[in-house]
């Protein structure tokens, strides 16, 4: 029997297929079960290898997972890019974009969507809606990206769901990306309302059953729709014919574990080599964006009104130095909740700082806890009552006496998302307090159980974190409480600034989308900062024209690129001779680009290890050839320190 040699996509740190021997040609984008030292493991098969030697130390493959292949020409290509871009082994990306029971080698399921229910939608577009989806509609089957500028409110949704209307009626199918869990809900309710075809929904928060049968159900082009967050993004969609990014600016696209890719970038790629449209939309959107529908490179729709006519909030600030709040909240503040209550209309306070207090302190010497694992202080909470580390996830029962003057009284200083919840509770006793954090929202569903009173339109506060801020469509949320805003201008970031922004944007958006006029109300200490002045004017091409203008100073991005590159290892030494060692190699390139560093990270000592850093500016060309000349990183280890590359980082922790 003739024996065939086949080339097969494995995880771990190889950025080439391995050679396997098999009995039989097995078709690339096939599954297979392969040893790979002691173990047995699942690869994808990338097709014949090139050899035709028979070799003795060339093992064989154990099975043949699939009787077709699951991973399309167009999949594979889109990994290729990441893969080359991101500088990560592709057989790491392969697998990780595959539901996790197709990971494991179970058989495909039977594929399953739900249907839309085909209603008319309630108002008729504006001359702006329809404008913008006319153009996208003009660029249908070729490649063209768009930015959908659109103040909060203005029914971005409403063109999706026309977009997503014409695009079915072509027979071509929808991919829609939103960048979290919770904003998947209210969107697939949202566009399942108006669609006349089959929806399939993919994310983390449901069973991996679910979701591989919605993997299923768009590789073989039975959903018209797939609605997901960032790893829907390689899902196979053969009549792919229109890609949607909501909420483009959002730091969640942008992945934090194995390789760090971009969603929306990669959603870029992706229409790029499909040749399709693709919309990026966002009311504030990122300067990276911006600047791009700036130049001219993307076409820019603007959606300036809110339908029927409804205002835009009312923002003003409150001076906490002369209305001071008590238990976080100033009496103006108070005020206003209570009259949205009496009005039987809903509001939403927001501190995007979960937990009970940041701090806890002895008043008698000044001592406070830090964690043992981390450069941190550990945040009080009370459900469950402990001293919890948001970094490394330690935790320890609270103090009662202090270890330096055994003193007594221990102080609680500042407030988090429980603190706020105990002092509203006690405030307005008749009212239903509902938090939405990381905290309540960690069971599977939690979060789509807590807001359906919010949705049903009942009466009472939302107390939450940025987890409320932005895509949310509360009929009768009127008023806006943003606690603390101090904390967002003095962010160590360089992005610091635009984040905050566009949070305090988001949030403000979600107030008086229907019906009553919407108020925002903003306690600071520094109410004569010339940003609160820029964001009070609700003109965020006028906001980012600062922003970029401030950047362009110092050679930030957008106006360069940027990669970074962190070591840890468990004592600080190793850490930085090794980044000196890397930062001496760049430097001897000879190349146009800066190196900065290595410095220590802004959290140096982070579960149990120590970290550093090195961050390398420039052209995107020169950095790709720095990186690679200076790989492979993935996988890279140096004695005992551990490297972490990261191509256009979305934060420098």
């Amino acid at each position: 029997m003739s024996r065939f040699f086949i080339k097969v996509f494995v995880p771990g740190p190889f950025f080439e297929p391995l050679t396997y021997a098999s009995d039989v040609l097995i078709d690339a984008g096939v599954r297979v079960q392969v040893p790979l030292g002691s173990r047995e493991i699942i690869g994808i098969c990338a097709g014949k290898a090139d050899t035709s030697e028979v070799l003795e130390t060339i093992k064989s493959v154990v099975t043949i997972i699939d009787e077709k292949p699951i991973i399309s020409r167009q999949h594979q290509a889109l990994v290729d890019f990441a893969s080359d871009y991101y500088l990560a082994p592709p057989g790491d990306l392969l697998l990780s974009s595959l539901p996790t029971t197709l990971r494991k080698g179970k058989p495909l399921p039977k594929p399953k969507t739900e249907t839309g229910h085909n209603n008319s939608p309630t108002y008729a577009l504006t001359n702006e809606q329809q404008h913008a989806i006319d153009s996208v509609d003009q660029k249908a089957n070729q490649f063209q990206c768009f930015l959908l500028q659109g103040v909060t409110g203005s029914g971005k949704t409403q063109v999706f769901s026309e977009l997503i209307h014409r695009t079915i009626r072509r027979g071509q199918q929808v991919l829609l990306l939103v960048p979290e869990i919770g904003l998947t809900g209210q969107m697939v309710a949202r566009i399942q309302d108006q669609l006349d075809g089959e929806l399939a929904v993919s994310h983390s928060g449901i069973a991996d059953g679910a979701r591989t049968k919605a993997f299923v159900a768009s590789a073989e082009g039975i959903a018209d729709v797939l609605i997901g967050t960032r790893s829907a993004l390689f899902t196979p969609l053969p009549k792919l014919g229109l890609i949607l990014v909501d909420e483009e600016h959002d730091g969640a696209y942008k992945n934090q574990e194995g390789c760090r890719y971009s969603a929306r970038d990669l959603a870029i790629v992706r229409a790029q080599q499909t040749g399709i449209p693709v919309v990026l939309s966002s009311a504030t959107p990122s300067l990276e964006t911006w600047q791009q529908a700036e130049l001219g490179k993307y076409i820019r729709l603007r959606l300036s009104a809110r339908p029927g006519q409804q205002p835009r909030p009312t923002i003003r600030l409150i001076d906490a130095r002369h209305d001071k709040p008590k238990d976080g909240l100033s009496e103006a503040a108070r005020r206003a909740i209570r009259h949205a209550i009496d009005h039987d209309q809903q509001a939403l306070v927001f501190l995007n700082r979960r937990g009970y207090s940041p701090v806890l302190m002895c008043t008698d010497c000044g001592w406070i806890p830090g964690c043992k694992h981390c450069d941190a202080k550990p945040t009080l909470h009370r459900q469950p009552d402990s001293l919890w580390c948001h970094h490394c996830d330690h935790r320890q029962r609270p103090v009662t006496v202090c270890p330096e003057c055994s003193g007594l009284n221990l102080l609680a200083v500042g407030h988090g998302t429980e603190r706020l919840e105990e002092a509203l509770t006690e405030s307005f006793p008749d009212v239903p307090i509902i938090r939405v954090d990381r905290d309540t929202t960690a069971r599977r569903r939690a979060f789509e159980q807590l807001i359906q009173p919010v949705i049903d339109g009942n009466p009472c506060i939302l107390v939450g974190t940025q987890m409320l801020a932005k895509g949310h469509d509360f009929r009768k949320l009127s008023t806006v409480v943003v606690t603390d805003a101090d904390q967002g201008l003095s962010g160590a970031d360089f992005r610091s600034l635009e984040h905050f922004a566009q949070l305090l944007t988001q949030v403000a958006g979600r107030a008086g989308r229907h019906g009553a006029t919407g108020q925002v109300l903003i306690q600071t200490h520094r109410p004569d900062s010339e940003w609160f002045e820029r964001i009070l004017r609700q003109d965020y091409d006028y906001l980012a024209t600062a922003m970029l203008r401030e950047r362009q100073q110092f050679d930030w991005p957008p106006e360069s690129h940027l990669a970074l590159i962190t070591a840890r290892a468990t004592t600080s030494a190793p850490v930085f001779e090794a980044l000196g060692a890397i930062a001496h190699q760049i430097r001897a390139l000879n190349c146009p680009v800066r190196v900065l560093g290595p410095a220590p990270a802004p959290m140096e000592r982070r579960n149990r290890q120590y970290h550093g850093q090195l961050l390398i500016l420039g052209k995107r060309s020169l950095i790709q050839w720095v990186l690679k000349e200076t790989g492979p990183w993935a996988y890279k280890k140096q004695g005992k320190v551990m490297f972490q590359l990261d191509v256009d980082p979305w934060d420098l922790w």
